[in-house]
């Protein structure tokens, strides 16, 4: 079987999440992965995640949703994050596979953050926007799924990344598309600049599919019947779904 990643909506945690639910949903129960993320993220802090569908210009997907009981702490260090996953991992009870994909993303994050920061150590790094319960959320949830689904057995592909272009607003001001915690994960792959303005590769999104992926398409070719579609939380005009759709080829 050959599984392919339509990135030409650009990838982020959620959205990634939510089409794995999509694919899983014809073969197993949601409902129990759903409570397995919540049990695990919330060893960060008391954490809810909801499935929904919505439609995102005539294209209907999943749609995650996440919130979190406020923490005291605004920032979160390297090694806090580690011991948060660790402690999630242990909650949802992931196997061998499973477990080392998430721990797998986390490092590539941590090692974008330390690029972005312009540390020379990964224990330097104090992270803002992936430090919270939804990067976990996205992290376990991402693993559960990929071992609950055998991926590591398939071939997995995926198109060109569309990483948006333009500027966006972070915790550390604005910053050019593609943001610099995402740039050195990205230098090996097949990536292009919009189609439309903002964000459309987010780090946790590019860590979880660039540690998913064994080959990477110079083309937009799909092969198959589409399995999962998972939308992202923007809405834009201009006929552009914001949706990403994994195909699989049996």
């Amino acid at each position: 079987m050959t599984v392919t990643f339509d990135l030409r909506c650009g990838v982020s945690g959620d959205m990634l999440l939510a089409s794995l639910m999509g694919m899983y949903s014809g073969e197993g129960d949601v409902e129990a992965v759903l409570s397995t993320i919540r049990r695990a993220a919330s060893v960060m802090s008391p954490t809810e995640v909801s499935l929904s569908r919505v439609t995102r210009n005539g294209v209907e997907a999943n749609a995650i949703s996440v919130s979190w009981e406020p923490m005291e702490a605004e920032t979160v260090s390297a090694g806090g994050m580690k011991e948060y996953l660790e402690q999630g991992l242990q909650a949802a009870a992931l196997g061998e596979k499973g477990a080392t994909l998430a721990r797998s993303i986390l490092i590539k994050i941590l090692e974008g953050e330390m690029d972005a920061h312009l540390t020379g150590s990964i224990d330097e790094v104090h992270l803002h926007e992936t430090g919270t319960p939804d990067t976990i959320v996205d992290i376990i949830g991402i693993s559960i799924l990929y071992e609950k689904l055998e991926l590591f057995d398939e071939w997995v592909h995926a198109t060109p990344l569309s990483l948006g272009m333009g500027t966006v607003e972070t915790e550390h001001g604005i910053l050019e598309v593609p943001v610099p915690a995402v740039r050195p994960m990205i230098r090996n792959i097949h990536t292009r600049i919009g189609p439309v303005e903002g964000e459309l590769a987010t780090p946790t999104g590019v860590a979880a599919i660039t540690s998913m992926v064994e080959f990477w398409q110079a083309d937009d070719e799909l092969k198959g019947e589409p399995v999962g579609r998972g939308a992202g939380s923007r809405e834009y005009g201009d006929g552009f779904s914001n949706v990403l759709t994994i195909y699989r080829e049996d």
